[in-house]
């Protein structure tokens, strides 16, 4: 792992860098350490966010609510020349969207948080386990007999598309249905979105609206022990979510679990391919399991930014930047950031501070699926160590294809083979 990303600092990245171009977001290593180097707070000339590199940066901002706020504008609630269009296709066919979590702030965030954290305890969250372990089986069952797999449609994304089925309560294991709505879904947060594109892609986050309001619905009149039951009957304040609160979050549920876990489980097998001797070392000592996890998560961050406004005038690292200005807290950069991870680029099992990477970010906004997004990939690794090893590139580097989402990052191919344990 370590050479793919020193290869790529070598290459350069010469400023101006721009993120809204996508061979800059297939590879971003090598603009993270020209930036982090040389512009720590830089502004990115097409799209005017100020793009922040260094560790303590990025780890100040995402913890400041009080001049950065989440209600930029830019994901889920975004605002572009087709707005009234879009809005007038969520009203009619879907459900407006609307800040909550993550694009929201204090106060009304700590409500929405508070009640979704009642589906997501330690206990719920364990509860799927057992299930994972067997979905995360079921799934290699179906290739562990081929000479080559497509690691990353096959396994990494359709297990945690599973996983919300599960979260669901649902029997519909339609994952091309689900693969297909996590796809467009995706491309819609992307703040770089032209916006004819937007336009097409709307009516199918819509049908998704749709399929999760009928779910809720069911949920509604037939409780049960499913975490989408948890949080369509919590309340707060003696109230509990009516259908548009309800549909913003579980859309966000929907976004955030599928896709950056999938990048994180095909960017750990990865690692594996070119270190192949950690598949031993993971498969024996589940402590040594765990810290491949989090040096996984750390070195590969699959969700890769997220968006402050700013409210009013500051400086960060001797740069001013005015209000209404929007921020970008790289978070692949800062985990790379040698001043706090040295020897960054090396996955090491032993690092003793490697729970300190901000892939789930930090603060209040700490992602809600964090521990979910763990487990499953603890679960997955050892399904996947224990019945097979020699994980191997099947085609060169033509194995490999990246994906250019501007929220994320990860592999969206890997083609791969393997000896049977």
């Amino acid at each position: 792992m370590s050479d793919t990303i020193v290869e790529a600092k070598a290459a350069g990245g010469k400023c101006p860098i721009t993120f809204t171009d996508p061979e800059t977001r297939k590879c971003p290593f090598p603009a993270y350490h020209a930036l982090r180097e040389e512009h720590p707070v830089y502004q990115d000339p097409v799209s005017g966010n100020y793009v922040l590199t260094r560790y303590e940066d990025v780890r100040k901002a995402v913890m400041n609510n009080k001049t950065l706020s989440c209600k930029t504008g830019v994901i889920q609630t975004r605002k572009s020349s087709v707005s009234d269009q879009v809005d007038k296709i969520f009203l009619e066919t879907g459900y407006l969207p609307m800040d909550t979590l993550v694009t929201n702030d204090p106060p009304s965030h700590k409500m929405y948080r508070t009640l979704v954290d009642k589906a997501f305890t330690r206990a719920k969250v364990q509860g799927l386990e057992p299930q994972i372990e067997i979905s995360a089986n079921e799934l290699i069952d179906k290739f562990i007999d081929k000479p080559e797999v497509e690691f990353f449609d096959e396994f990494a994304m359709r297990l945690p598309l599973t996983v919300f089925t599960d979260i669901l309560g649902v029997t519909d294991k339609d994952l091309d249905k689900f693969k297909r709505w996590n796809d467009l879904s995706l491309e819609s947060s992307n703040p770089a979105l032209d916006p004819q594109r937007e336009l097409e892609i709307v009516p199918v986050v819509t049908e998704l609206h749709r399929y999760l309001a009928q779910n809720v619905e069911r949920v509604r009149a037939t409780p049960d022990d499913s975490l989408l039951s948890t949080i369509v009957h919590a309340d707060v304040d003696g109230r509990t979510l009516d259908m548009r609160e309800l549909i913003s979050i579980l859309f966000l549920l929907f976004l955030a679990g599928g896709e950056t876990t999938a990048n994180a489980i095909a960017g750990g097998m990865k690692i594996l391919i070119e270190r192949p001797a950690l598949a031993d070392e993971i498969r024996d000592d589940d402590a040594k399991l765990d810290a491949f996890v989090e040096e996984t998560l750390r070195i590969m961050a699959p969700a890769t930014v997220m968006f402050r406004r700013v409210t009013e005038d500051m400086e960060i690292g001797g740069v001013a930047i005015p209000e209404g200005a929007i921020i970008e807290t790289r978070f692949g950069a800062a985990n790379l950031d040698p001043t706090v991870f040295p020897d960054p680029e090396t996955l090491d099992l032993d690092r003793p501070n490697m729970n300190k990477h901000l892939t789930f970010g930090a603060g209040i906004h700490m992602c809600i699926g964090n521990q979910l997004a763990r487990g499953e990939m603890r679960i997955a690794f050892k399904a996947l160590v224990t019945r097979m090893k020699n994980f191997r590139a099947s085609r060169g580097e033509g194995s490999y294809d990246y994906t250019t989402t501007y929220v994320a990052f990860g592999l969206k191919q890997l083609w791969m083979s393997f000896d049977k344990r």
